[in-house]
């Protein structure tokens, strides 16, 4: 989900300019979808096509966590799947099993569910492209443009490699 990891389309755009240089506010909806089971696909308001990867992350959790609110238990697996580290990985295979953490607290927190994006995504746990472009950092400027996808996509590392 960083959100929750998929693809993610834009949705309508800016109203018609009588003045090609000025900039008319509009809304922007973009659809973050994940085939992560348990993740719903939601929409992304921004008000400006500019953005940073941190605000795409951060309202993507904001609105996956608002949908998963309805039950806690889903929200919470869908959560802990998304952002299982690597290194979670790694030492529960070397156990012999991987398993989801144990049930935290009923209802998750925004800002702390966040960070936990923003610690994924700085660590490589996921990535973003946006017009088919590699986003590197957190608060590098994207502008996102109808028709163009924004994908966030999940990296698993492979096992022997």
């Amino acid at each position: 989900m960083g959100p929750a990891l998929g693809d993610a389309a834009p949705h309508l755009g800016r109203p018609g300019l009588s003045d090609p240089c000025s900039r008319v506010p509009f809304v922007m909806d973009i659809e973050v979808r994940t085939r992560v089971p348990d993740v719903p696909a939601v929409l992304v308001r921004l008000a400006d096509d500019r953005t940073t990867a941190r605000e795409l992350i951060s309202r993507a959790v904001e609105e996956q966590i608002r949908e998963l609110r309805a039950d806690t238990g889903r929200c919470r697996r869908a959560l802990d799947r998304q952002y299982l580290s690597d290194e979670d990985l790694r030492a529960q295979a070397a156990a012999g099993v991987i398993k989801m953490p144990r049930p935290a607290p009923p209802e998750p927190g925004i800002a702390e569910e966040v960070a936990r994006a923003h610690r994924a995504f700085a660590r490589g746990t996921f990535v973003i492209f946006v017009g088919g472009h590699q986003v590197h950092g957190l608060d590098e400027e994207v502008v996102v443009r109808l028709g163009e996808p924004v994908v966030f996509l999940r990296l698993v590392a492979l096992a022997g490699g």
